[in-house]
């Protein structure tokens, strides 16, 4: 007989339960329904064609206007209705329970701290408190099921309090005894949320559950027993989160737990006193956000979203922090540190593998949680290592990803590789910042110039980056995105660079480390030449490689703006530096002569090869039409330029003074006359404007600067040559005029 009435009661229940879920689904079809018939009548006063009737069929509830106004007047109220029910029979009790909630636990920290009751009182009164709201839900239940789930969420979180003080505060309860306490009362929070199906007593007694230990705080507080706590309130709220499907309980749960392990650990007093079972129970929780994800993902088959990957690696990470504080401040042996960064590696590294082999989930999950695996891997190096291993052992494991991810085609895994790439240039740069600051250097014997771990290590590390910039041109696929672009354009550009700077710095200290044994003035312009031989006979053997292997034309357009940057630089203090051995050596006649004024003609072979390479490759991969051109202006410029210090090498050799005036101008002068008579026998056109402007500047500089000093004899003589220059110029003009303006095309160079 008893079976058949509860029977009854549930199925009266029910009835309820449907009716009121009717209600609402009709209220709220009758408002979207008036405002379609709204915006179907407007439409129809626009563009006057009839709209057919969109049938609706409702249970129990009157009949919907069919005009305009009674339409919209009807819309207006049941709006004005559900607001105030929304704040009458929903808000309204949620706000009060809250406040009751916060009444009671101010008034039993007020109770404590003046010792009004006893403590055993204190406890029975609480429960008392929580059984009759509990009670009166229960009967309420039928009839208002909404405001009776309010009620007993409040009677929950009462529950929560109560337990937690008794045992924490009061010690009336065994460890044991409240656990068993909490647990059942988290058992039933679960039940009373299914039975009512209503998120509301899950979140209220989230909400006062979580409040106890901060309203209760003193600074003193147990944590091993607090966290225990979270604990077992975290895993029956995830539980229901995955039962029912209320994902805001899990993001909820996570937040507000990481908060309080947070503030906890900070403000704790001694955290050596019960290192291990904060350890364990930090672990716990970290391990049930984890499983809490990842069941949505196994068990439902669901697809990450953004907000789940940032919670995913939020508690990774939070844990991961938490527990580096933890044991940093207890131990002061750094290999623990790595142990436990190694711990959270192999985690992440072999969930995820068991997955992606099981095929347990969306393969993206997989991939990420083996993200994580290699990010915390690549974490333990510096926490284990120091220098140059660091960036060795970064290098290797970008390596590895960039094989693992081409031979897979998985772009999750060459986006890792792009930044540990990154992260090991980074690296590197510190490397040799602290290696190359040669003030810190007393003594040529504390370093060996080609022969030091960190010049060993870097050449590793620049041959990693050459292997991996091969691969991705190998395997470059034609997508115009960041990975492909980084892997393939920006990389071979990185390599050549991290090379070429490794090379120049480890040449320099060589120097350094060479004048600090042995002195002597022209040591720094052989110090300085040296460097520019190294950088034009670099550039020059990538020249070589692009023309006869990679035949890249982007490659080819970088290497002509640093070519011919380099070739300005030699050209202007490279031969600077040359003009100062040879004052060194003329002032001082001391030094050895072929290495002193011969040096220069080393210089000039430099020079002429990294010219070839540049006119070659302009040739080769044109800029534009203009390339030919561009190729000769550069060409002609640096003859001119090494004519002209030739010339002075010689004259300040010989003694002659004056060397920068009559002979430049000469030298000028006739320069240009042969580029006429090139411009004019080839039809290039722009040899002889060149030309011109040549004829011009000698002009200018033999009337405003030559002439200032100079002798009559010589004014005469330099006068009487560029003049008579000029006018063989004119005469080739004159003799050679139909071809040149006639109507033969020009070809241009």
């Amino acid at each position: 007989m008893e079976d058949i009435n509860q029977r009854i009661e549930d199925l009266e229940n029910s009835v309820n339960q449907l009716n009121a879920e009717q209600i609402r689904t009709t209220e709220t079809l009758n408002m979207v329904l008036g405002e379609l018939q709204s915006l179907k009548a407007s439409l129809q006063t626009v563009t006057a064609s009839p709209q057919a009737e969109v049938p609706f069929v409702r249970r129990s509830s009157p009949s919907i206007p069919t005009s305009q106004k009674q339409t919209t007047t009807a819309t207006t109220n049941i709006r004005k209705d559900q607001l105030e029910n929304l704040i009458g029979s929903n808000l309204i009790n949620k706000i009060g329970i809250l406040v009751t909630l916060i009444g009671v636990y101010i008034g039993a920290k007020y109770a404590i701290d003046k010792d009004l009751i006893s403590p055993a009182m204190r406890i029975i009164l609480g429960y008392g408190i929580a059984s009759a709201l509990c009670f009166l839900a229960y009967k309420l239940k039928a009839k208002y099921i909404d405001y009776s789930a309010v009620l007993m969420s409040g009677s929950i979180s009462i529950i929560y309090f109560i337990t937690y003080i008794a045992q924490s505060f009061y010690h009336l309860f065994t460890q044991p005894i409240a656990f068993g306490a909490m647990l059942a009362t988290t058992v039933f929070v679960v039940s009373m949320s299914i039975w009512y199906n209503r998120k509301i007593i899950a979140l209220l007694g989230q909400v006062g559950a979580y409040a106890i230990p901060f309203l209760l705080s003193t600074g003193n507080e147990n944590l091993p027993v607090l966290y225990g706590y979270l604990s077992i309130i975290n895993a029956g709220l995830l539980f229901l989160s995955f039962k029912r499907d209320w994902k805001i309980i899990y993001q909820v749960a996570f937040c507000t737990s990481w908060f309080i392990f947070l503030v906890s650990f900070l403000n704790a007093i001694d955290l050596k006193a019960d290192f291990y079972a904060n350890l364990i129970l930090l672990f716990i929780n970290f391990l049930i956000f984890y499983t809490a994800f990842l069941s949505h993902k196994i068990i439902k088959k669901e697809l990450y979203n953004l907000v789940e990957i940032v919670i995913l690696l939020t508690n990774a990470v939070a844990f991961y922090l938490l527990g580096y504080y933890l044991i940093n401040t207890v131990f002061e042996n750094e290999q623990y540190l790595t142990y436990f960064t190694l711990a959270n590696a192999l985690v992440h590294g072999a969930l995820g593998f068991w997955i992606y082999r099981m095929k347990l989930a969306d393969s993206s999950v997989s991939l990420f949680i083996l993200g994580l695996g290699i990010a915390f891997i690549t974490i333990s190096v510096p926490v284990a290592f120091h220098g140059n291993t660091i960036t060795v052992l970064w290098t290797i494991e970008a390596l590895a990803l960039c094989f693992i991810g081409y031979r897979t085609k998985r772009d999750a895994y060459l986006m890792l590789t792009v930044a540990l790439l990154i992260l090991t240039l980074g690296s590197l740069v510190l490397d040799w910042y602290k290696h190359y600051l040669f003030d810190e250097i007393t003594s040529a014997d504390q370093v060996t110039p080609f022969l030091n771990a960190n010049f060993l290590s870097s050449v590793f590390v620049c041959l990693c980056l050459g292997i991996i910039s091969s691969l991705s041109t190998k395997n470059r696929i034609d997508k115009d995105d960041f990975i492909n672009a980084s892997l393939t354009i920006a990389l071979p550009f990185v390599f050549v660079l991290s090379t070429y700077g490794l090379l120049v710095q480890e040449i320099d200290l060589a120097w350094f480390v060479h004048m600090m044994t042995y002195k002597g003035e022209e040591l720094q312009q052989f110090r300085n030449l040296s460097l520019q031989l190294f950088s034009m006979a670099y550039i020059s053997l990538w020249f070589g490689l692009n023309i006869m292997r990679f035949k890249a034309k982007h490659f080819s357009t970088v290497l002509v703006i640093i070519g011919v940057y380099a070739l300005f630089i030699a050209l202007v203090g490279g031969l600077t530096e040359i003009g100062l051995l040879r004052t060194q050596y003329l002032q001082q006649k001391s030094g050895n002569a072929l290495s002193m004024l011969g040096f220069r003609y080393l210089y000039f072979l430099f020079i002429a090869i990294l010219l070839t390479g540049i006119t070659r490759s302009l040739k080769q991969f044109p800029l534009s039409q203009n390339s030919k051109r561009l190729s000769s202006a550069i060409f002609n410029l640096t003859l001119l330029s090494l004519l002209c210090n030739e010339f002075i090498h010689w004259m300040d050799i010989g003694g002659y003074t004056n060397q920068y005036k009559l002979g430049l101008s000469i030298i000028g002068g006739a320069y240009a006359l042969v580029l006429i008579f090139v411009g004019i026998r080839k039809k290039q056109k722009h040899l002889r404007i060149g030309a011109m402007v040549l004829l011009g500047i000698t002009l200018v500089k033999l009337f405003f600067y030559d002439l200032s000093s100079l002798s009559t004899i010589s004014k005469t003589v330099v006068l009487l040559v560029l003049g008579m220059i000029m006018l063989m110029a004119s005469f080739l003009y004159n003799k050679f005029k139909d071809s040149i303006f006639g109507n033969e095309a020009e070809t241009n160079l």
